[in-house]
């Protein structure tokens, strides 16, 4: 695990780096603390904050060298697949050392044979470029800004966001799509007009002795880009489980650091769960949901089928707490204080820590935290089973990849047994084709819109451009291409960063996902039995209440308690977004003659209102978030 970290000034420009370098490793050492380096030459310098979590050796040294070629890597290698040497061994030299010398030897495309999660940056002093460049899925962060002076890259954003030469200007689609409902994250947009994520599966090359020249974007992977067609539905299975076993496997052998799992009670989490205690490594289960002892079970509990699962495999799981102290005390603010990072400590928690407007963030701080505090290192997590390996199939998904047999076919067993069911199958396929299919092509609006938050002019600008659609209910190349995991990524790399702990994702295996999205989208759905190929390949390993599961949600929630001071503490919350708000830097983009007329408004008389107050506090919080990283960063 390393946060690297890099800034180049251009076409010989003798400013030099080293006070921004500092400044630079400031928000990255929490990413690696075992060492740190850094490179300075008159106008270039990088950095790599380290720390070893592979079963491989560790570095000779964090800066890597090679004639006129400076590097700095941060990578977990799982297993490499490298022209001429053999396929799925361990590296038996230091991980960052075996990705450089292969991009020395083959170039950057020989990075699509490399199983890992990497990030990296090259700079090379003779030819005077620098090459950023990214693992398949994106697991590890890498966010940079160019202009005419300078090129700066970063593991964490806020880094960039500490340079005062660097234009950290909002976003403005930003802004109209997370207050209008349109918001989506991209691969490659940030929050800031001038900061960007270097793109998942590919290298970007930037030529710092040419003015006004763009980065070259060079891809080398594309999930799905050939279809897998095999004999039968046994060989399809017998296939995702090869690949998922193996998943979880090299992951296991490639950490020498005790693991722990998030358990969820879904079929993505408690597949991996299951297979790390077959596979007899030693583990620590955590769920989100609040403990039993604290709130009773509901009907249809995620939390029955967590001890199912627990009571087939002998295991235990810890569960969160109902109401969770993100307090003082917290692994990150003690983080923070080690590093020299002020706090706020009078601010809510994702403020004080001066966080991006990341999703489930304090619900991520509180499992890597209580990991880490039980010795573990790495933690393993479900995510991105959604995005492929055990993907929910629409059935339009099959229309739409033009399996059309198989879609008509889908609809008629569908009507089995039904009264007049050639009139029903003919309904049931016009409605999917017509109204279903409307839907899911249409833009993405979210529940959480409050379009009034913003300024008239403003968001008329925005009239007429196209918003995304939501692709994840029937293709997950697109939904995967547009930045469908992105969010939860970057923010477990946070988290898990300021807590200690490193986030593993087997489901975002380069091969279990390009498998997952080039077979037939068939394969996925059975009558109403949705998830099919997932489901029947690990049936075995399954209790009957997850086998059988259709759709898990935190039905635990039902039994909360109700809050009688919920209102006052939502005034709390209302006025500390309001006061932090900076009316200079938002004006233009935000209605504030609403903004006031809100802020008078008493208690919500409907469940409508209600939930409306609620969009409204969260957009302007997601505005506050984005303002108050700035404003911290380059305070430090």
């Amino acid at each position: 695990m390393s946060g690297i970290f890099g800034i180049i000034y251009h076409g010989g420009n003798q400013n030099t780096p080293e006070k921004a370098l500092s400044k630079m490793r400031l928000w990255n050492l929490a990413y690696g603390r075992d060492r740190d380096e850094v490179y300075l030459d008159t106008s270039a310098g990088l950095g790599c904050c380290y720390e070893n979590l592979s079963a491989n050796k560790p570095p000779k040294a964090l800066i890597l060298t090679k004639n006129t070629k400076t590097a700095v890597i941060d990578a977990l290698l799982y297993s490499h697949k490298i022209p001429g040497e053999d396929c799925h061994t361990p590296c038996l030299s230091a991980d960052e050392e075996t990705l450089f010398g292969a991009v020395n030897r083959y170039g950057f495309d020989v990075l699509k044979t490399i199983n890992g999660d990497f990030s990296g940056a090259v700079y090379d002093g003779q030819s005077h470029t620098l090459t950023l460049f990214r693992d398949h899925m994106g697991v590890r962060p890498l966010f940079y800004y160019t202009d005419h002076t300078l090129t700066a890259f970063s593991t964490d954003i806020r880094a960039l966001l500490a340079l005062e030469d660097l234009d950290a200007s909002i976003n403005e689609d930003w802004v109209y799509r997370t207050c209008s409902g349109y918001y989506m994250d991209s691969l490659e947009a940030t929050e800031y007009r001038n900061i960007f994520c270097v793109l998942p599966a590919s290298y970007t090359i930037f030529h710092l002795d040419r003015e006004n020249t763009p980065p070259e974007k060079h891809s080398y992977w594309h999930p799905g880009s050939r279809k897998i067609r095999l004999s039968s539905f046994e060989a399809y299975k017998n296939r995702l489980r090869e690949l998922v076993e193996d998943a979880v496997r090299i992951r296991l052998q490639a950490l020498a650091a005790p693991v722990g799992a998030e358990l969820s009670g879904g079929l993505d989490s408690s597949v991996i769960d299951i297979l790390i205690h077959r596979f007899g490594k030693e583990c620590l289960y955590h769920s989100w949901s609040a403990d039993p002892g604290q709130l009773p079970y509901a009907e249809g509990d995620e939390r029955l089928i967590i001890r199912d699962i627990c009571s087939q495999e002998g295991i235990s799981c810890h569960y969160s707490d109902l109401r969770p102290d993100y307090g003082m005390d917290s692994n990150m603010a003690k983080t923070m204080k080690e590093i020299g990072i002020p706090l706020d400590e009078d601010a809510r928690p994702v403020l004080r820590y001066s966080l991006p407007p990341y999703i489930n963030t304090l619900t991520l701080s509180g499992t890597s935290e209580y990991m880490n505090r039980n010795g573990i290192r790495a933690i393993f997590t479900g995510h991105g089973g959604d995005e492929g390996i055990s993907h929910r199939c629409n059935p339009y998904e099959l229309f739409y990849h033009h399996e059309y047999a198989r879609f008509f076919r889908q609809i008629w067993r569908s009507v089995r047994g039904q009264k007049h069911r050639p009139v029903r199958f003919l309904k049931k396929s016009r409605r999917i084709l017509g109204s279903v299919r409307k839907q899911l092509s249409a833009p993405f609006h979210s529940g959480f819109s409050v379009p009034e938050l913003l300024d008239g002019k403003f968001a008329a600008g925005f009239q007429g451009k196209s918003m995304p659609a939501l692709h994840f209910a029937y293709s997950p190349v697109e939904y995967i291409m547009e930045g469908g995991s992105r969010n939860r990524l970057d923010n477990v790399a946070l988290q898990g960063a300021y807590n200690g702990v490193r986030y593993i994702v087997p489901y975002l295996d380069y091969r279990v996902v390009d498998f997952a999205v080039s077979i037939p989208r068939y394969l996925y759905l059975n009558g109403t039995r949705n998830r099919y190929l997932f489901r029947e390949a690990f049936r075995d390993l399954m209790p009957d209440s997850l086998y059988n599961l259709q759709c898990k949600e935190d039905t635990s929630a039902r039994n909360l308690p109700e809050n009688p001071n919920w209102f006052e503490e939502f005034l709390m919350r209302r006025d500390e977004v309001n006061r932090k708000l900076s009316r200079t830097l938002w004006a233009g983009y935000l209605d504030f003659g609403f903004i006031d007329s809100w802020m008078k408004k008493g208690r919500p008389l409907s469940d409508e209102e209600h939930q409306q107050d609620s969009n409204l506090l969260m957009c302007l919080l997601q505005c506050v978030m984005a303002q108050n990283a700035v404003e911290k960063a380059r305070n430090t």
